[in-house]
């Protein structure tokens, strides 16, 4: 199995302003500090940036693609037999499922008909199998010969939409993240110091902070 970024994402998990305000900064001569800081902050736990969390932090596309629609290493005890487990949620949207016949010819699944949607609106992980009583179709063994295009993440709130948006990102991811910015900014040369200046790590209850939001597998 093998998780390609199509599309990165294009919209802030933290803006500069709401740094500031937490680093307590009313000037501008450190903004493009403060960015830097902010986007690797971010990138330790986005997926997008190589990050360890295994959630999906502002929407973002991906492909998945597997040798066949049974790959064993996609199966999940929370999902029938034969459901495909996708990464990065939560899951905004399935944007295509395509396989490789046994002739080496593209076909292309149809929503409903051709695949369900298991799990959506789960903090878990989602998924997607045959319709009920149905199986995959037979493909190509090789690898690639399924490819899964979707997008994940958690939408900016837009009050203004029709219906409105709510920025539903885990309040404490946001708390972390704010954290590690902080103690990047106030200690340059290392992550933090104590009074005989050696380096010591954040407390074990700030890590544990987004412990409850990451994805294991």
């Amino acid at each position: 199995m093998t998780a390609i970024l199509i599309t990165a994402p294009d919209t802030d998990v933290l803006t500069r302003d709401e740094v500031k305000r937490h680093l307590r900064v009313d000037f501008d001569d450190d903004n493009d500090l403060i960015d830097g800081m902010t986007q690797a902050a971010v990138d330790q736990v986005d997926p997008a940036g190589g990050g360890w969390l295994g959630r999906a932090l502002r929407p973002q596309t991906w492909e998945l693609q597997l040798a066949g629609f049974w790959q064993a290493d996609c199966c999940s005890d929370d999902y029938p037999l034969g459901a495909i487990v996708l990464p990065y949620p939560p899951l905004i949207s399935i944007d295509s499922v395509t396989y490789l016949d046994s002739a080496g010819a593209t076909q292309t699944l149809a929503s409903v008909s051709g695949y369900r949607v298991l799990g959506q609106g789960s903090i878990k992980r989602q998924a997607i199998a045959p319709p009920f009583g149905q199986s995959w179709p037979a493909t190509r063994n090789d690898a690639g010969s399924v490819k899964i295009r979707f997008t994940c993440g958690y939408p900016v709130a837009n009050p203004d939409a029709d219906p409105a948006v709510v920025d539903r990102l885990p309040a404490p991811v946001k708390a972390w993240l704010k954290l590690y910015i902080g103690a990047l900014y106030q200690n340059r040369e290392s992550f933090v110091s104590d009074s005989r200046q050696q380096v010591v790590e954040l407390p074990a209850h700030i890590m544990q902070m987004i412990s409850t939001s990451r994805i294991y597998g």
